[in-house]
């Protein structure tokens, strides 16, 4: 597919640590083994691999799963993806090194090739952290992963440039209702826009520098995910973690008739009328960046798709609007006419309510039309017209100190379109420059750094459909596409490349759950918010600050009260998650529950068990300036005369009514959302009398 200026997007995130109250929370979920020498897989297990953990010493990592589950009707065609890396931070963490270890191919693992897998069944691929292929050589599964799910298979494999190889043995699979084979290639490319499916992405661990130490460490614990309908939306996906069922889903659990109905329905309103569509037989939408940047791409003329030019060697185009795919288009407009009156609106928006010095914008804003935004939108997209135009002045300034490729910048003059793309993309303008040069995080103008900036794009631009002013008049939408991902969808997802907030996850977790078309498979059937839950914080003690291998917390398990026959006052709480045991975590996420009151109870690392009963989710502090304040129901919001620590005999801690004293809840503004804590003392083995 040949696609102009391609967006540098998350394909590689780390799974980002858990932090409460300010307190970065880190963890392993290693097993010490005896071994002196530097780790071999030669002498690992199975499916296990060699590391170091954060004293150097040699561990044995576990592998994690992936679960795909077909609640739809059709086949699902899953394919797991690797990513390309110059420098794999994964091994450099696993081995505590800084050799650069390159990934060179795309590895991709077919399951059940051609096949898929069929309604109401499921596969369970389990995948190590590497798979060695020669000397220095991996296929490195847990560091910026896809899960490709398609309902046709066509276009998923591409014989000129995927080629097969020997699927390593220490990936395994296993059908639930259905077979499971797996078939492996290797490829300089991931999968073209035009394939009928949903794109989703993953991160098994993290790799850090620790403070106080000059190497990588790889720690394993927790699963990133993400759907990735900042590129498109196709599917309804459904994600959530193995091993923690406090953790609701992320994504959609619609059937995909209601799903897709949705998407026609946005297509056929004010706000999404004439909204681009992949040239394909079902829809598939563009995010808010593709449409511009996918603006001119074209498709190879053998391609199978719906809009093709009469000329068989015409290449047809990658987007183009509904007229065309239900044949209402001639000839030219099947080459020219990708977009319609959403698009028309948001190009009409920057070019009349933002100065482009007299540059000629007929190609791109309708004849005759005026800003019909206030003193207050115009501002703040002036302003980020400033901010990028001063991140382009870095950029040529880049390439006059010779840091770049060539002499000739290859973006040399700041304009209409090309701030457009790189505005609706978030991304810096580097082209020439390597993928990470020019961040927007180093760029600043006058009353606006990037924190400021990046929080107003946010908030106040891709947001701005919430507004009342916007709803009565579509002309002023900046983003009609996040509107239709979050508001129509309701999807807690992706809707434009900085929408991290609500889209990316960081649980504790065994493995992954990707649910296609409903809800069955998952731990957690409810949607995750972060407002429904809250994290529950213990102190650091003094004794053990700094020592981040040791374990505060060893196992903890929440229930919803007058909910379960025969246990309505959860005198019986199932403590089932177990928390890595040589890291220290101060605390853990009580993420989704099924209803208010609930009761959690945890074990310290000396065996005494907390209890706390929480009465309600946490209210709205009054002050909406704040960035942290107090819940307007902190009084109430837990019992604490149902609070209690006992030791590991069952007598009550001589300490418990010290500990179960003074709770702090309290609520912490982050980006465009709000992160609930409740927080409690040092264990009590550590408080003072």
């Amino acid at each position: 597919m040949n696609v102009p200026f391609q967006r540098a997007v998350k394909r590689s995130f780390p799974a980002t640590a858990l932090r409460v109250g300010g307190v970065l929370l880190l963890a392993f979920t290693l097993t010490a083994c005896e071994e002196d020498d530097a780790p071999s897989s030669a002498s690992i297990p199975t499916q296990t691999v060699g590391c170091k953990d954060y004293d150097n010493n040699p561990v044995q990592l576990t592998p994690k799963t992936i679960t795909i589950r077909n609640n739809s009707a059709g086949q699902i065609y899953p394919v797991i993806a690797t990513s390309k890396n110059k420098v794999n931070e994964w091994i450099q963490g696993c081995f505590r090194t800084t050799e650069a270890y390159p990934t060179d191919f795309v590895y991709k693992l077919y399951v059940n090739e051609g096949k898929g897998i069929p309604p109401n069944s499921s596969v369970t691929v389990t995948l190590p952290l590497y798979s060695e292929l020669s000397d220095k050589k991996y296929i490195t599964w847990w560091n910026g992963g896809r899960v490709v799910l398609a309902d046709n298979s066509e276009r998923l494999l591409d014989s000129k440039t995927d080629t097969a190889m020997a699927t390593p043995s220490t990936v395994t699979c296993e059908g639930q209702g259905t077979e499971c084979s797996l078939s492996t290639y290797s490829s300089d490319v991931q999968f073209p826009e035009n394939v009928y499916a949903q794109l989703s992405e993953y991160t098994f661990g993290d790799s850090i520098i620790p403070v106080g130490q000059t190497t990588r460490l790889l720690k394993p614990e927790n699963v990133g995910y993400n759907i990735s309908y900042v590129d498109h939306v196709y599917m309804p996906v459904a994600i959530g973690p193995k091993s923690n069922p406090y953790i609701g889903y992320s994504g959609s659990g619609q059937s995909l008739a209601d799903f897709s109905n949705k998407l026609q329905a946005f297509l056929d309103s004010d706000v999404g009328g004439g909204w681009p569509v992949y040239n394909l037989s079902k829809l598939k939408l563009p995010g808010g960046y593709n449409i511009f940047a996918q603006r001119t791409g074209t498709l190879p003329p053998t391609d199978n798709v719906p809009v093709k030019p009469s000329d068989s060697t015409k290449f047809p185009p990658v987007l183009t609007v509904l007229k065309c795919i239900n044949g209402g288009c001639s000839e030219t407009e099947k080459e020219t006419l990708h977009y319609g009156e959403a698009v028309q609106r948001m190009q009409n928006l920057w070019g009349t309510c933002v100065d482009w010095s007299g540059e000629d914008l007929s190609q791109y804003v309708t004849p005759g039309a005026t800003c019909e935004a206030d003193s207050d939108l115009k501002g703040k997209l002036a302003a980020v017209q400033a901010f990028f135009k001063q991140n382009h002045q870095n950029y040529l300034a880049m390439y006059n100190a010779g840091k770049c490729e060539g002499s000739t910048p290859q973006v040399p003059t700041f304009g209409y379109w090309n701030a457009i793309l790189h505005i609706y993309g978030w991304v810096p303008y580097n082209e020439g420059c390597g993928a990470g040069a020019n961040p927007l995080a180093d760029t600043s103008i006058p009353n606006w750094n990037h924190a400021q900036i990046q929080a107003m794009y946010i908030h106040d631009l891709q947001y701005n459909g919430s507004q009342d002013a916007v709803k009565a008049n579509p002309n002023l939408l900046f983003n009609p596409y996040v509107q239709l991902i979050h508001d129509d969808l309701k999807m807690n997802a992706y809707g434009f490349s900085v929408d991290d907030a609500v889209g990316f996850m960081s649980e504790l977790g065994s493995g992954l759950v990707f649910a296609v078309g409903g809800l069955q498979g998952l731990e957690n059937e409810q949607q995750f918010s972060y407002a429904d839950g809250f994290t529950l914080s213990v102190g650091v003690p003094t004794a053990l600050d700094g020592k981040a291998n040791k374990p505060l917390i060893k196992k903890y398990g929440v229930c919803s009260m007058n909910t379960e026959d025969g246990n309505l006052d959860c005198h019986n709480v199932n403590q089932n998650v177990t928390m890595p045991d040589n890291s220290q975590i101060a605390g853990f996420r009580v993420g989704t529950v099924k209803s208010y009151p609930i009761k959690v109870r945890f074990t310290d690392m000396n065996d005494n068990v907390y209890t706390v009963v929480v009465n309600s989710k946490f209210a709205p502090c009054s002050d909406e300036n704040a960035t942290v304040c107090h819940p307007t129901n902190a009084d109430t919001l837990t019992d604490k005369t149902a609070c209690g620590v006992v030791k590991s005999n069952g007598e009550k801690h001589p300490k418990s009514e010290q500990w179960c004293a003074n709770p702090d809840p309290n609520e912490q503004r982050e980006k465009q959302l709000t992160k609930n804590y409740l927080s409690y003392p040092d264990p009590v083995d550590y408080l003072k009398p």
